[in-house]
């Protein structure tokens, strides 16, 4: 055998016998780590943290679900695979908004601090109507959602409860309120939050329904509208609303914005607005702080004021809702 055989033998001896040492140093920091894992207590996720579907239903308008993440219990639509939030809840303590766009529809109270009557358009889990029964204990709530099974969610998994002073049609709003029209019902302020998956259904957005809309109101009266903004939708709606009515005023700016819109100007600056809701935080004790929300405050200026609006015969909103606008 040549020395540079016994070379190589030699070498392939000690690799083998350091290879051999290292699985054994391994083995034992594995192992070593193993029962210090073991003997450390180990904090496990309370149940309640965990995500639970508690409901899920096709209904004739949505695939309905209730999901339930700790304390924060929402509803769902589902629409091609994705789940649209529609609705949440804090379970233990229902006045706190998990969704940051409730507080800026209660911007509707700067402009209207004292209503008798109020109009939902869309219940979802009810949310907020329950919180506005709280704050406003004596006003006449009139509610219209369109999917009884909405309702019944609403009512066994979101703590919602009609009483006395508070009613719920389940029917199309525009036939319920072509129906109101025709009573001669009047409100001091409409809410206007239907969504159908992400989107306003069309016949919700036009001309013709905010004229309906504008009908149902008092003479001093406001309506507040839940948009989106970031597609070609949102300037058509903004658009349309201004059409009917004089005055707006916006609050949000990503995400959700909430449009204020009244039937007579109303001549306010912003330094108003933030008094009126400092007012309103010391009579009402509001779980979040209404004056942030007036801070947020613009008059129109967001959107493009050129342009078509939405009508009955032209209110494209599934084409201009997929238009993404930079």
């Amino acid at each position: 055998m040549s020395g540079s055989d016994c070379e190589k033998r030699d070498f392939r001896t000690q690799f083998i016998r350091v290879r051999a040492r290292l699985s054994v140093t391994s083995l034992g920091l594995i192992v070593a780590a193993l029962g210090l894992w073991l003997s450390v207590p180990q904090q496990r996720v309370p149940a309640q943290e965990l995500s639970r579907v508690l409901f899920e239903k096709e209904s004739l308008y949505h695939y309905v679900r209730v999901v339930e993440e700790g304390n924060i219990r929402r509803l769902q639509f589902r629409r091609s695979g994705i789940d649209f939030e529609e609705s949440a809840i804090n379970i233990r303590n229902p006045l706190d908004f998990p969704l940051h766009y409730y507080k800026l529809m209660m911007a509707g109270f700067i402009h209207c601090p004292n209503p008798q009557r109020i109009l939902f358009v869309g219940l979802g889990g009810g949310t907020l109507v329950r919180a506005i029964r709280h704050y406003y204990p004596n006003v006449q709530i009139d509610v219209i959602e369109l999917d009884p099974v909405v309702v019944e969610v609403a009512r066994a998994y979101f703590g919602f409860q009609e009483d006395s002073r508070m009613k719920v049609y389940i029917r199309d709003a525009r036939v319920q309120m072509n129906r109101l029209a025709g009573q001669g019902a009047r409100y001091d302020m409409i809410f206007l939050d239907a969504f159908r998956g992400g989107y306003i259904p069309y016949h919700l957005t036009t001309q013709e329904f905010m004229e309906l809309v504008a009908r149902l109101l008092e003479a001093n009266g406001v309506v507040v509208s839940n948009l989106q903004p970031g597609f070609a939708s949102y300037h058509y709606q903004r658009r349309t609303i201004a059409r009917v009515f004089p005055s707006e005023w916006a609050y949000g700016r990503y995400g959700n914005v909430i449009v204020v819109a009244s039937r007579k100007p109303q001549n306010i600056s912003r330094e108003e607005l933030i008094k009126r809701a400092e007012q309103l935080q010391a009579e009402k004790k509001f779980s979040f702080f209404l004056p942030e929300v007036a801070q947020l405050a613009t008059s129109g200026g967001d959107y493009i004021r050129q342009g078509p609006i939405l009508t009955d015969d032209y209110a494209p909103t599934d084409v201009l809702r997929s238009i993404p606008q930079d």
